[in-house]
């Protein structure tokens, strides 16, 4: 069970969509290998490196190429919705609700970490902005609490995985561009589902991918 604080506010999603045009939704490991479990979709169909110098500061690790520094994200199509997004019956919709992206599960809400407490608010650009506020019953946040220490957890083996990528990077200097990357990307979560390809740079494979597992197991208290 996971402790949190939470205000006392109606919201009910109305599948307008706006939230998932409106920002880039930052991914993990995680979040790439339940795509996969579920779509088989490769990491390199899907996602995309957004130049941090543009984006500036998230909460998010950022991926090195070169001597720049990225935000590894979900693609956008052209009009700015998300590749998942999907009109069913007049409502936008995710495709992948039931295993999509950890960041996803928490608007109009943002959260923090009180030591073991999460504390939830209200995001302020929300207010005025989505529909759902004041509409619906008043929610209760427990399911997401958990997915917010299902996020620390993730954020925390794809933090070992970034910081080991950047170790690489900085060794090789601009050896390994952005495709490099996202081809290193499918060995990486094709090997952590339980597959076998054939990978180039495969010693950086095998070394990102201790990089997260040693994560996931400190985690767990190993």
């Amino acid at each position: 069970m996971v402790n949190y604080v939470q205000p006392k506010v109606r919201f009910k999603c109305t599948m307008c969509g706006e939230c998932c045009r409106r920002y880039w939704i930052t991914l993990t490991i995680d979040d790439l290998l339940a795509i996969y479990a579920n779509a088989k979709l490769k990491p390199s169909a899907i996602s995309a490196l957004y130049d941090a110098s543009i984006a500036g500061d998230w909460d998010s690790p950022k991926i090195r190429i070169g001597d720049r520094w990225y935000y590894l994200v979900l693609r956008k199509r052209i009009d700015g919705s998300c590749i998942f997004n999907e009109w069913r019956n007049g409502k936008l919709i995710c495709a992948i609700h039931s295993f999509k992206p950890l960041v996803c599960r928490f608007y109009p809400f943002i959260y923090m970490w009180d030591g073991d407490v999460v504390k939830f608010e209200v995001y302020p650009a929300a207010v005025g902005y989505c529909p759902g506020l004041g509409k619906g019953p008043v929610v209760d946040l427990a399911m997401e609490a958990k997915y917010a220490l299902m996020s620390r957890e993730a954020k925390a083996r794809f933090r070992a995985f970034a910081d080991s990528w950047n170790r690489i990077v900085k060794g090789l200097g601009a050896a390994l561009g952005i495709m490099d990357f996202l081809t290193i990307l499918d060995c990486v979560v094709l090997r952590l589902s339980g597959e076998s390809p054939e990978c180039p740079y495969a010693s950086i494979v095998d070394e990102l991918i201790r990089a997260y597992t040693s994560a996931g197991m400190r985690a767990l208290g190993h």
